[in-house]
Parts: structure tokens; C-alpha cells; sequence
């Protein structure tokens, strides 16, 4: 893992020539305000008017509390275990696979109060969550209520954060930066204008303004995604699709290697 990481983020930012060409496997109709995402057994997770939706064959779950405000983010990782936040109300609230939840955890109300912009899921009940008044990573355990790793303090604020269960990627204005489960500083790298950002095992994709860049497992450079839709509302990927709703069709792809 960590040789992988550090031979790419030694290179200096450049994108190659050679793209990455999507393939079309499947549209279909969708109708939400936002497509959150899909997890690895086909169900789909939507929200509208700020109730969480999951989307199965055979039936359809949902979940809200509107006294938190907006959904900021869900991380779908773990789909035993869901990791729905709202950075308005300062609180994560973890669900299981039919959207009952489990936990809540209002960092209001910890004892030491944390001002949180971002929350992914970790491993063994804990959060990957950026402390914006330490401007820090910090790696929470929920259950004993406290802070088992931290990282060196940042000096701009996150923008976007992507993870598996042992690593986290921050994004920020000045690029972005790889930490273990041990708040350890692995390797940085000047990508900016990050918006939003995917991590499929070791393949990471990302949303910089208006291109969709892809780092294969293994490549050393960002490649550009050559999309159809030039416009489009929600993209996620995991379980290497991707996946791009336009507000009424949710299309999606393979991503195969351009020989050009």
C-alpha cells in the first residue's frame, strides 16, 4: 500500500495524452434530487426533500430527521454501516442496511466539542473527520468518545476527503495529503480545484472544476475521463463503475484505457 501510494505521489501533476473512455453498460430512470451513490450489491441510495433513500430490488428503505438540516455527505463504504452527516448540526448518524440507526454522534455534545467540516467511515466504529478548529485529520473512536489518532495540523481547510477503512485522502486548496490510521503524514501531491473524490481500492477518481480525472491502481499520472454528458448533477464511482445521474437517467460505465 504504501509503495503504491508513494510512487505516485512523487510525480509532479501532469495528465497524459492517453485518456480513459467510459462505456456505457446500463440507463435507467431515476428520479431524486440527489443520487448519492450505489453500493456492491446493486442498491441505489437517493435523496430527496432531505430524507435518504435506498433503492432495492424488492423494497425501499428511508431514513430522516429534518431538525439536522441538509444531508452534507454519505459515505457507503461499509453498507452495514452507513455513515450519513450534517455538518449544519455538527452530527454523524450511523445506520445499517435497512436505514434504522444505530448511533448518533453530535459533536456538539461530546465533552470537547469538535466543529467538524467532513466525517468518512473508518474501521472498528470510527470516523475519519476533519476538526476545522485544529485544522487537522483526526481518526474518532465513537464508542469510548474519543480521539486515538491525529494528524500534523493543516494550514488551509479541507475541501473534499475520500478513504478506505485504514487510509484517508484530504483535498485542499494546496493539493492533497495521504494519512494512515496512525495520523501519519504518507505522501502529498499539488492536485487542486478538487471538488469531489472516489476511492476504488486503490484507484482514485476525482472531480477537479469541470474534467473527471481517473489514477488507475498502478499509473502514474491522472488521465481524463472522456464524458458524453458535459454536464450532469451527481457522479459517484465504486466497485469500478461510474456512475452519472443528469436528474432523470442514471447511466453507468466502465472506464477502459484509450489506446490513443
Amino acid at each position: 500500500m504504501r509503495l503504491r501510494i508513494a510512487l505516485f505521489l512523487l510525480v509532479p501533476q501532469f495528465f497524459s495524452a492517453q485518456a480513459i473512455s467510459p462505456v456505457l453498460l446500463q440507463q435507467q430512470e431515476l428520479l431524486a434530487e440527489t443520487f448519492v451513490g450505489a453500493d456492491k450489491y446493486g442498491n441505489l441510495y437517493t435523496t430527496t426533500q432531505r430524507v435518504f433513500y435506498k433503492i432495492s430490488e424488492k423494497k425501499t428503505f428511508q431514513f430522516s430527521d429534518l431538525q439536522l438540516g441538509p444531508i452534507s455527505s454519505v459515505d457507503l463504504i461499509n453498507p452495514l454501516r452507513i455513515t450519513v452527516f450534517y455538518d449544519q448540526f455538527n452530527t454523524a448518524v450511523i445506520l445499517d442496511n435497512t436505514l434504522n440507526e444505530i448511533t448518533r454522534i453530535d459533536f456538539n455534545q461530546n465533552g470537547d466539542f469538535k466543529n467538524i467540516s467532513h466525517a468518512r467511515t473508518a474501521s472498528d466504529r470510527r470516523l475519519w473527520i476533519f476538526n476545522v478548529d485544529l485544522q487537522q485529520l483526526e481518526l474518532y473512536d465513537y464508542q469510548s468518545k474519543r480521539v486515538v489518532a491525529t494528524s500534523p495540523p493543516f494550514s488551509d481547510t479541507a475541501t473534499a476527503m475520500t478513504s478506505n477503512f485504514n487510509t484517508c485522502y484530504v483535498f485542499t486548496r494546496n493539493g492533497l495529503k495521504v494519512f494512515n490510521n496512525y495520523g501519519s503524514l504518507l505522501k502529498t501531491t499539488p492536485v487542486n480545484g478538487v471538488s469531489q473524490a472516489f476511492l476504488n481500492k486503490e484507484t482514485l477518481l476525482v472531480q477537479q472544476d469541470k474534467k473527471i480525472l481517473l489514477l488507475p491502481e498502478g499509473v502514474l499520472d491522472f488521465k481524463d475521463v472522456n464524458l458524453v454528458e458535459k454536464q450532469f448533477k451527481q457522479l459517484f464511482y465504486a466497485n469500478e463503475i461510474l456512475y452519472i445521474y443528469d436528474g432523470a437517467f442514471l447511466r453507468t460505465y466502465t472506464l477502459k484505457l484509450s489506446k490513443n
